[in-house]
């Protein structure tokens, strides 16, 4: 005989009345469950009688049930309507009437796990993460829901949340270690843990799908399953292997590999290429050089540039390092189609010192293959020989012939060139003169990397004239140029010479379909001119072109943020948030916003409010782990969790300078001021914006050690950013003013302390 749970006997026996009476459900619960359609609730149970019976009469109960087992019965009723209309198709109903049980009973476990599934099937995604956080919190050990919640996190793109659920599913303690589930859930976080370089990690986790794929029923995995797992180029035989070696996994990478071989779907190079790898973190040099040898002499390229590193790595560990150009120049001559064993041996010969044997063997390689790594290397070469001219014209020949999305090696040797301010002047002569040549000789090629290296150093005028050049040498790509130079003007805060460019971009009649893309751009960069009025026609016209674009609304409400018109600004993003809510980027900026409105009010609890119901639901979200923890810390609050929110945050983005600056003044608060300083001075130097309060910041630290000429020149510095601010934080200045006044003058230093104590 099967014994039913209360709650599986309360739904047969409702599901048994229906098809007896033949009735539906719904129809059995309360007329209150009318609001699922938005119609007016009542309490009544509808009447089901002949006409010659007696009106019924109500019944008394001997004992009146208590509110609260009231409203649990009521969620309850609530919860099998929704199973019904979910059952008919009915799914926004039923959703409606999950939320109204959860309503009544928070608690209801059941409840959460059916809405959950719903929510994310009606594209409710907001809110079926904020249900499923909830169920979690009811139950840390529903491994389903857990794992629901990774899943959708890392759809998102929110790895370290993904990784923190999938976890704590895989550690539940009601999962088999022997399911296909925890395989999954294995298969899940080794993927992840892949991506963040966790390579400990995800070894470990790779290691439960290499058991589970040679000892199938060990796992209750079926064929079926384990043929997927392994058709995924991600954790097929050699994947695994490669993860297994990355994480020092040696004997399980050592069968995983045997085990490609034999199912004779991996490349015999690739696994000659691997057991070298493996021979060599066992000890064996000799074995791992003829292992890869076979490679080689097989003229393989499916490994690329890691095959001849790991030869450089054999060489060097059997003592043989000088032999390496030998056996490249060999191999290069035997195999002058592989491009990028090409670039490599003259990389070798740059190296080496041998700069001219390497531009001759570039630029040979060059006529072959014309790929993004021979320009980058060939520029190299120039750069270090300071060939100003043919180092422009490589330079100019590489941006043309290469793919948008190989620009990042190109853009590094770049700044590397922008270092040399001397030769950096030499090419804008070079430049200069081709332009002003008759006819112009320079290409757009030219004039444009004129312009991003005058940029780079700061001749603001020379990028400026050539940026535009390019306007007239290439119309169709104005779109690129205008962005540029915009960026570049930002960047250095040369806002009124942006807004004339944006209002150029916004009046060009080929870009007239860019038209409101351009006044949103100029709306902020005539705001940060501190012309206002401007930056409000400028947006009004943006919206009446696009009406119902969130972002615009936004705008329009930062405009009055950021002009200290505070009462309006919230006005405008409080409706933007009731307008367009579910939208969670503009949700996320609005309510952001609206804290730092609060913070400059002196609503401090309100903006903590706000940003904590944004915590809630985003705890790894680095913005606001920086934003709350640095309240806390100017607040001198919760000080240890704010640390290790804010240092969260730096993990995130570790070149963030508003977040450095966070740590830096939590670090402050606990006492810690010489920490505190390492970090304020790594943010200074790579911070492009607004810098009063980071200076400020700094010299507070100055003046608890004692240093007070330090302390002194800061705070001036502070007030002179703080002067260059068109809508200046006039409470900052002021207490700036008194910290400088009450400093002891120089003779008095010697008496003050060296280290403050800790700020509770």
């Amino acid at each position: 005989m099967t014994f039913l749970t209360s709650r599986q006997w309360l739904s047969t026996a409702a599901t048994l009345t229906a098809m007896v009476c033949g009735l539906s459900l719904v129809d059995l619960l309360p007329v209150r469950l009318s609001v699922v359609w938005g119609e007016e609730s009542a309490t009544a149970v509808p009447s089901i009688r002949q006409e010659a019976d007696e009106e019924a009469s109500v019944l008394k109960p001997a004992q009146v049930r208590q509110a609260a087992d009231q409203a649990k019965l009521d969620a309850m009723s609530w919860y099998l309507a929704a199973r019904a209309l979910e059952n008919r198709n009915e799914a926004k109903q039923a959703l409606n009437a999950y939320r109204k049980a959860i309503e009544l009973d928070p608690n209801l476990i059941d409840v959460y796990r059916a809405a959950v599934p719903l929510a994310f099937r009606l594209d409710q995604v907001g809110e079926a993460v904020r249900l499923a956080m909830k169920a979690v919190e009811l139950d840390p050990n529903d491994y389903e829901l857990l794992r629901q919640l990774g899943i959708h996190m890392a759809s998102q793109k929110r790895v370290a949340e993904a990784i923190r659920y999938l976890d704590q599913a895989a550690n539940a303690p009601s999962i088999s270690k022997n399911s296909p589930t925890y395989v999954q859930l294995m298969r899940d976080l080794g993927i992840l843990y892949t991506l963040v370089g966790e390579k400990t990690k995800a070894a470990d986790a790779y290691l439960v799908i290499l058991k589970a794929v040679v000892n199938p029923d060990e796992y209750e995995l079926d064929f079926r399953a384990k043929s997927a797992i392994l058709a995924d180029p991600r954790t097929n035989y050699e994947r695994i292997g490669q993860v297994l070696l990355e994480g020092g996994q040696i004997a399980g990478a050592t069968e995983a590999f045997e085990l490609a071989a034999k199912s004779g779907k991996t490349s015999p190079g690739n696994l000659n290429y691997y057991r070298a790898k493996v021979l060599l973190l066992n000890g064996d040099g000799d074995g791992a050089l003829a292992e890869l040898q076979k490679y080689l002499d097989a003229q393989r390229q499916t490994r690329g540039k890691e095959a001849y590193e790991l030869l450089a790595q054999i060489l060097e560990k059997l003592g043989r390092k000088g032999e390496l150009l030998e056996k490249l120049q060999g191999l290069a001559a035997d195999d002058p189609r592989n491009s990028t064993l090409q670039y490599f041996y003259a990389d070798q010969l740059v190296e080496a010192g041998k700069l001219a044997e390497a531009r001759a063997h570039y630029e040979q390689s060059l006529k072959d293959s014309g790929d993004v790594m021979g320009y980058v290397g060939l520029a190299g070469v120039l750069r270090r020989l300071n060939d100003a001219e043919a180092l422009l014209d490589i330079l100019a020949k590489g941006l043309a012939n290469i793919a948008e999305d190989a620009v990042g090696p190109f853009e590094a040797e770049l700044l590397t060139i922008s270092e040399n301010q001397p030769l950096v002047q030499s090419m804008l002569a070079v430049a200069e003169k081709l332009a002003n040549a008759d006819p112009a000789e320079i290409t757009f090629e030219k004039s444009l990397l004129a312009a991003k290296l005058a940029g780079e150093i700061k001749q603001f005028p020379d990028a400026i004239r050539f940026y535009r050049l390019c306007l007239t040498l290439s119309k169709e790509r104005a779109v690129m140029i205008y962005a540029e130079l915009g960026e570049m003007l930002i960047k250095n805060r040369d806002y009124g010479t942006a807004a004339e460019v944006y209002e150029e971009a916004a009046n060009n009649k080929s870009l007239a379909e860019r038209r409101p893309n351009y006044l949103f751009m100029l709306s902020q960069v005539r705001e940060l001119n501190g012309e206002t009025d401007k930056a409000l026609e400028a947006i009004r016209e943006a919206k009446t072109i696009i009406p119902e674009a969130p972002l615009l609304h936004f705008q329009e409400g930062w405009i009055y943020f950021h002009s200290r018109q505070f009462e309006k600004a919230i006005a405008i993003l409080e409706e933007v948030l009731k307008k367009y809510g579910e939208q969670k980027e503009i949700a996320r900026r609005c309510s952001f916003t609206l804290s730092s409105i609060y913070v400059f009010q002196g609503e401090l609890r309100k903006a903590e409010e706000i940003l904590e119901v944004i915590l809630e639901t985003e705890p790894d979200d680095p913005s606001v782990n920086n934003d709350l923890g640095y309240l806390y810390a100017d607040q001198g609050k919760n000080l240890e969790q704010a640390e290790k929110m804010i240092r969260k945050a730096v993990a995130a983005e570790p070149d963030n300078a508003a977040y450095l600056d966070s740590l830096g003044w939590v670090l402050f608060r606990l006492g810690k001021t010489e920490e505190a300083i390492e970090y304020l001075k790594k943010a200074l130097d790579i911070s492009t914006g607004s810098d009063a309060t980071l200076y400020d910041h700094l010299a507070d630290c100055y003046e608890k050690l004692g240093q007070f000429d330090e302390a002194r020149k800061y705070y001036e510095t502070a007030l002179k950013e703080l002067a260059a601010e068109k809508n200046p934080d006039l409470a900052l200045k002021a207490r700036l003013e008194e910290k400088l006044s009450k400093l002891p003058a120089a003779k008095d230093q010697a008496a003050a302390p060296s280290e403050p104590a800790k700020t509770e």
